[in-house]
């Protein structure tokens, strides 16, 4: 598949997924950016590190802002999460540490694993008319843009959300 088709397969990816889907990607699209930073930071390249702990602290903060928006009790809760995320990754940024790094980074695979598990169950097309409910996790779409390392060919969404594996 040529870099034009896979772009075209992502970009339409992103357009039809349905907001659990979305929000798994952005999950995992914090995870490439965290494992990117953290061998960065094992090889001691600290230069090397900052973009994607950068791209990291913005994907979390999006999430948090996507739960912030509806006050219910599991939104909440998860906002907590979320934020406690943000700090300990901001901490790893700050103090260049690898463990912080290595923490959130465990943190985040059990959110992809739940994540998955949603979109699962949920499967991945929107139901007609579909929209959460009272007691459910409100989504909403990601406001920062995500670009690819300086000189990367990494595919991006018109989000400029890179969805490379």
């Amino acid at each position: 598949m040529s870099h034009a088709q896979n772009t075209q397969y992502l970009d339409s990816k992103v357009l039809t997924a349905p907001p659990h889907r979305l929000h798994l990607m952005l999950i995992e699209g914090a995870i490439r950016c965290g494992r990117q930073a953290e061998a960065a930071l094992r090889r001691g390249d600290r230069a090397a590190a900052s973009e994607p702990l950068m791209r990291l602290i913005d994907v979390v903060g999006e999430m948090l802002a996507g739960v912030r928006e509806t006050k219910t009790e599991l939104n909440r809760q998860i906002a907590d999460f979320y934020l406690f995320l943000f700090r300990t990754v901001s901490q790893a940024k700050v103090n260049d540490d690898v463990e912080k790094l290595s923490e959130a980074l465990k943190l985040l695979e059990f959110e992809r694993q739940t994540w998955q598990l949603v979109c699962d169950k949920l499967g991945t097309e929107p139901a007609p008319g579909a929209r959460p409910s009272q007691g459910s996790v409100a989504y909403a779409l990601p406001r920062a843009t995500i670009s690819p390392p300086l000189g990367g060919t990494m595919p991006t969404t018109p989000l400029g959300i890179s969805l490379e594996a």
